[in-house]
C-alpha cells in the first residue's frame, strides 16, 4: 500500500501572514503597557505558536537542530543577556546602587516551575523557550507520522489525549518549560496540518473570504460567553480568530499603502519585537505617564507609539550589523 508524504512547505512568503505577525506582535507589545480590557480575551502567543507549525520542514535532525539553534536559541541567548544588562542599568538608575540587585535571575532560565512566565529578566522570552522545545517535540512526532496515511488523524488524537489530561500537564514542574511546550502543542499541530491550506484558500477565495471572516468573528464571540469553561476552548478561540484576521487581511494581500508598509515590517521582525520591546518600554511608560499626568490608556498608546518608532528605526541596523541576533543570515 502507499502512503502518502507529510505536506511539504514552500518557501514563498504568504503577505497576509506577514501582516497578521505584524499586528499580532504590536498586540503584544501593547499588553506589556497600559491597555484595553479587550486585549486580553486572547492569548496571542497562541497564533504565533499556530503560524510557527505551518512553516516547520520536514528535514534530518542535525539540520533541523542548526538552524533551530541559530534562529530561535541563539536570538533567545543574545536577548536574554541583553535584557539582564539592561535590568542592571535600570536598577542603578533608580537606586543609584546595586546593593539589594537580586544577581540569581539570571538562572531563572533553569529554574523548575509549574508556571509558563518565570523567565523575570525578559518576561516575552519565554515564548522563544517553549517554541524551541515545542519543534524538537513535533520534529519527533513527525518523523514517525510522515509516511503514515493517517498522520492527519493521528496527531488530531494527541491533540484530544492532550487536552484529556490538561489540568496534570498544566501543573507539572518542568525546566525549560516543558510542559508549557506540551500544553500549547495543539496549537502548533493545528497550524501545521490546516494553516497553510487555510492561507491559500483565502487569499485565491473571492466571495467567501466575507462569510469565513463574519462567521469566525460570531463563533469567536459566542465562544467568550459560553457558560461553562473547559480546556479546549483556548484553541477553539485562537482558531476562530485566527481565521478571522486572516480573511480579512487577505483582501489587502500585497498592498502597498504607508500602513500595510509599516505592519509588515514588524511582521518580517517580530523576532526583534519580541526580544527588546519590554526594554523600550521600561524606560518610555513614565515619560509617557508624565505627558498625560496619569497612568490611563493614553499614556499606554503613548508608549507603545514610542516603543514601535525607536524599534522600527533599530530594525534596518539589527539586520544589517548583526543579523544573527534575529536568526538571520548576511
Amino acid at each position: 500500500m502507499e502512503r502518502s508524504p507529510a505536506p511539504t512547505i514552500q518557501k514563498r512568503r504568504i503577505d497576509s501572514i506577514d501582516l497578521f505577525k505584524g499586528i499580532a506582535i504590536i498586540v503584544i507589545a501593547w499588553k506589556h503597557t497600559i491597555h484595553p480590557q479587550c486585549l486580553d480575551l486572547v492569548n496571542v502567543s497562541s497564533l504565533f505558536f499556530i503560524i510557527s507549525g505551518i512553516f516547520i520542514k520536514d528535514e534530518p535532525f542535525l539540520p533541523f537542530l542548526r538552524k533551530k539553534i541559530r534562529t530561535i536559541l541563539v536570538p533567545f541567548l543574545f536577548f536574554y543577556l541583553l535584557s539582564y544588562l539592561a535590568r542592571i542599568v535600570f536598577y542603578i538608575g533608580h537606586h543609584r546602587t546595586l546593593c539589594g540587585f537580586d544577581w540569581g535571575i539570571l538562572w531563572d532560565l533553569f529554574t523548575i516551575s509549574d508556571k509558563a512566565h518565570y523567565l523575570s529578566v525578559n518576561i516575552p522570552l519565554w515564548f522563544l523557550v517553549c517554541l524551541f522545545v515545542m519543534e524538537i517535540i513535533f520534529w519527533g512526532l513527525n518523523r514517525i507520522l510522515k509516511e503514515t496515511k493517517a498522520r492527519t488523524y493521528v496527531l488530531l488524537t494527541i491533540i484530544a489525549v492532550l487536552y484529556l489530561f490538561f489540568e496534570t500537564i498544566e501543573n507539572w514542574r518542568t525546566p525549560l518549560m516543558l510542559n508549557t511546550a506540551i500544553e500549547c502543542l495543539p496549537y502548533f499541530i493545528m497550524g501545521n496540518l490546516f494553516g497553510l491550506a487555510i492561507s491559500h484558500y483565502l487569499i485565491e477565495a473571492t466571495r467567501p473570504r466575507f462569510f469565513i471572516a463574519v462567521i469566525s468573528i460570531v463563533l469567536f464571540t459566542a465562544l467568550q460567553y459560553l457558560p461553562f469553561d473547559i480546556s479546549v476552548l483556548p484553541l477553539f478561540k485562537s482558531l476562530s480568530l485566527f481565521m478571522a484576521l486572516l480573511a480579512m487581511l487577505s483582501y489587502v494581500e500585497g498592498n502597498q499603502s504607508v500602513i500595510a508598509r509599516f505592519v509588515r515590517t514588524f511582521g518580517e521582525s517580530s523576532l526583534l519585537i519580541m526580544g527588546v520591546h519590554v526594554i523600550i518600554l521600561a524606560p518610555l511608560q513614565p515619560i509617557a505617564t508624565a505627558i498625560t499626568g496619569s497612568s490611563n490608556l493614553l499614556a499606554g498608546a503613548i508608549a507603545l507609539t514610542l516603543t514601535l518608532l525607536v524599534i522600527y528605526l533599530l530594525i534596518p541596523v539589527v539586520n544589517k550589523y548583526i543579523p544573527w541576533a534575529v536568526g538571520k543570515k548576511k
